[in-house]
């Protein structure tokens, strides 16, 4: 059992502010991102469980060292922090596994193929309709080693709101469908783009 007092955790704060990322001195997953959107979904998680455990938490995501905590509520991080760092480090340093294998082996169901299929139905039932109308649309390049590689198109090459698109849309629909993706990389050549919606 690890002292609490050797056990650090700093918050980071992140460009949407109801989104806060705190960083653990120790990895709590080393292979795997989890996330859980309700307290249904801990499946016995202790850490989970005490982060839902807090008013307002709405959604726990957890990746290597990070945690990565959604609110609900107009509480400020720092004021939210001083519930968050014990709901933290309680289940860290009690010698039982943080979260549970039933939540670790239902992100470890689907492979590279099937990642690839379900990434690919998402963009073209969802993501690509949506962009359609700013003449612009993504494509899913590969997937290798959990790791996703995606290129933009048409109106979405080289556009301004291409960034934004990419992470509060594409980004977290992708994650929404497959949990298990670790690093989703934007391999456009944005500098080629015509840029045709926003010029």
């Amino acid at each position: 059992m690890s002292d609490q007092n050797e056990l650090k955790v700093t918050g980071e704060f992140l460009p949407d502010p109801n989104m806060c990322k705190f960083q653990v001195s120790r990895p709590i997953l080393e292979e795997w991102t989890v996330i859980f959107k309700s307290p249904e979904e801990s499946m016995g998680s202790p850490l989970a469980d005490a982060l839902f455990g807090i008013n307002g938490i709405t959604r726990v995501k957890v990746s290597g060292n990070s945690i990565t905590l959604s609110k609900n509520v107009p509480t400020p991080w720092p004021e939210m922090a001083k519930d968050i760092l014990p709901a933290i480090k309680g289940p860290l340093i009690s010698g039982e596994p943080p979260i549970s294998q039933a939540a670790i082996d239902a992100v470890q169901v689907a492979p590279e193929a099937d990642m690839a299929d379900v990434i690919d139905q998402l963009l073209e039932q969802h993501i690509n309709p949506a962009l359609a109308s700013h003449g612009g649309f993504v494509a899913l390049v590969k997937v290798e080693d959990r790791d996703v590689f995606i290129e933009m198109g048409g109106g979405c090459q080289g556009c301004a709101a291409s960034k934004m698109t990419m992470k509060n849309g594409v980004e977290s629909a992708i994650r929404e469908v497959c949990p298990q993706v670790r690093e989703i990389i934007d391999v456009t050549d944005h500098a080629a783009g015509a840029n045709p919606y926003y010029r």
